[in-house]
């Protein structure tokens, strides 16, 4: 939930990538409300069914369209980021949004990787399924530099983020796929970014005509 935007989501969401649906998800979330209710004095609020609220310990809710949102209560927010339980993987060259906020052209080019992609259990997934290989040009890390390249790789966000709205439900496996840094880098080199295929295409060439010289 921390990796979304505003820190906000919907429960189908959550669940996807926790491979899981959305009942046993709440029963969950019910569960761990009850059990802190236990150890502090908590006054949950009502329904009109008269049943408690549980998820409300956790986050504020409104309906957004035919769905309902959840977003992190801003003191969960602090606590996760005191206590580095972020669930955020980034490395050196994928910069945070919070310091790419001013970049000069000319003088520094930048990849923000967007919070679906640092999202470590979405990272997860993607690479389970697709491995830690470049879908580009094929590069493996492990082949290369051995146990300290073992699962090294970036993931690239298919759809634009610009297409990317509130409510959008994120797919690890169809929306994400692993990239190296390198070919990264060129995906990122045009907005909208090339396409894979593009890039495959743009590669074979260039080693195609490198190999005839």
């Amino acid at each position: 939930m921390y990796s979304f935007q505003d820190h906000k989501a919907y429960a189908s969401q959550i669940a996807l990538i926790l491979e899981t649906t959305h009942p046993p998800l709440n029963l969950e979330i019910g569960r761990y409300a009850k059990r802190i209710a236990e150890v502090y004095d908590i006054n949950f609020t009502v329904r009109n069914t008269e049943k408690y609220k549980f998820w409300d310990l956790f986050f504020n809710g409104w309906d957004e369209g035919n769905k309902f949102i959840w977003q992190l209560r801003p003191e969960l927010i602090e606590a996760l980021i005191e206590t580095d339980l972020t669930g955020e993987e980034i490395y050196p060259e994928e910069i945070s949004e919070e310091y790419t906020e001013e970049l000069f052209e000319g003088i520094k080019r930048t990849i923000t990787v967007n919070s679906y992609e640092r999202n470590s259990k979405a990272r997860q997934l993607c690479v389970k399924h697709w491995k830690a290989i470049c879908a580009v040009c094929s590069f493996d890390f492990e082949k290369t530099y051995g146990e300290i390249g073992k699962g090294f790789i970036h993931v690239h966000h298919l759809t634009p983020v610009s297409q990317i709205g509130k409510t959008y439900q994120v797919d690890p496996i169809n929306d994400l796929i692993p990239v190296c840094p390198n070919c990264h880098s060129m995906l990122h080199k045009q907005e909208p970014p090339l396409t894979i295929d593009e890039l495959k295409s743009l590669l074979k060439t260039t080693n195609g005509n490198n190999s005839s010289r």
